[in-house]
């Protein structure tokens, strides 16, 4: 990403679209059962913002962050170790790998995923999870997308026989952020982006960030048919272990 994405990023932990995907995050990995694990990565950590929810779910979690600056910051948040590049991450097995609006900057994602893969713990009592979150129908493409070095945004059913063609088991995959659907498509249809809408003023902020929380609570029992964003949790289908 360039350097003003990265930015951004770290100016929005509060905001309703990040503290919103935290609560999608959890619904999705409390709805299989997910709720406590030994050794987590981190993948694309950024500046770390997302060290305390991975704090109540591992005892220990690295983090590979590619950019220097960011993960300078990341480091100082609590993670245990934090790698430059995949190879040296990827030499350890973890029990959960947390991909979050990662997999879209990947231009072979297929080909990532088949790597990810065998770095997911499979013992006999225990498989590891992917949890991932991705942006939701090309349909929604602009600028934003562009600029933060996006290949693609995915649909549900895409993005379940991509897992499932590179050997994973979906468990859970559901869109959320369904509250933000018809005013961000409108603002796509004008050739904006809509980014200034993640940092709104604090009266707003909290309004939107009560309507994901409510999203979370029903997330966590049954999937939702639309949103501007999708998250996954997938483990080793029992065919690759």
């Amino acid at each position: 990403m360039e350097r003003t994405a990265y930015s951004l990023l770290e100016g929005m932990e509060s905001s309703w679209w990040y503290q919103g995907r935290i609560g999608a995050i959890r619904a999705a990995l409390r709805h299989v059962g997910v709720q406590k694990v030994s050794t987590a990565l981190d993948y694309g950590a950024g500046y770390g913002g997302m060290r305390n929810t991975f704090a109540n779910l591992a005892e220990h979690t690295d983090a590979l962050e590619p950019d220097a600056v960011a993960r300078s910051a990341a480091m100082k948040r609590g993670y245990r170790e934090s790698f430059a590049n995949e190879d040296s991450a990827f030499k350890n097995s973890y029990d959960l790998i947390g991909l979050f609006d990662v997999l879209e900057h990947i231009e072979d994602d297929k080909a990532f995923l088949l790597r990810a893969l065998p770095v997911l713990s499979h013992a006999e009592k225990s498989t590891g999870h992917l949890v991932l979150t991705v942006p939701a129908f090309m349909s929604l493409w602009s600028t934003h997308d562009v600029a933060h070095h996006h290949f693609r945004r995915y649909t549900k059913g895409g993005l379940h026989k991509l897992l499932r063609d590179a050997g994973y088991e979906v468990e859970y995959a559901s869109y959320w952020n369904c509250s933000m659907l018809i005013p961000a498509s409108l603002l796509r249809l004008a050739g904006r982006s809509g980014e200034g809408g993640l940092t709104p003023p604090s009266f707003i902020n909290a309004i939107l960030h009560l309507l994901l929380r409510m999203e979370a609570a029903v997330l966590r029992y049954v999937p939702l048919p639309f949103g501007l964003s999708i998250v996954v949790v997938a483990k080793r289908s029992s065919k690759t272990c």
